[in-house]
């Protein structure tokens, strides 16, 4: 197989991978909202049930993604090592920046605390009206 349909199966992949996720996530946080897991189902699947598939979509997207920035790793060299301008040291510290602070964030939630309350949705009211 040509390497050219290779990148067009993986961008097709990653486009309907990214799809299917926005739509999980829409349908998530607007059709089975927190608190109607157990009371809520579309497909006779639950609140739980469409946030592992939503779970798996995302794990298939980010893999799908990861080959795509293998199979374009020449390209993304390439570019890397031209010819130097005038600026481009400045764009190479902002880009080593911002791929810091993706990583950092991306990691965040593994290094936060859990916080366990005895009211549904957190210590914040989770969108419940509060009774006082």
């Amino acid at each position: 197989m040509k390497r050219k349909n290779i990148h067009f199966i993986v961008d097709v992949l990653a486009f309907i991978a990214f799809t299917l996720m926005t739509s999980s996530g829409v349908l998530l946080r607007y059709m089975l909202p927190p608190g109607s897991g157990r009371f809520s189902s579309l497909w006779d699947m639950n609140r739980h049930d469409w946030g592992d598939v939503h779970y798996w979509i995302s794990i298939a997207l980010f893999l799908l993604l990861t080959f795509h920035l293998l199979l374009n790793w020449q390209w993304i060299a390439g570019i890397m090592r031209g010819q130097k301008k005038q600026g481009s040291g400045y764009r190479a510290a902002l880009g080593i920046v911002g791929l810091i602070a993706l990583l950092l964030l991306a990691l965040a939630p593994f290094f936060s605390p859990i916080e366990t309350t005895d009211r549904p949705g957190g210590g914040h009211g989770g969108g419940y009206m509060q009774h006082r």
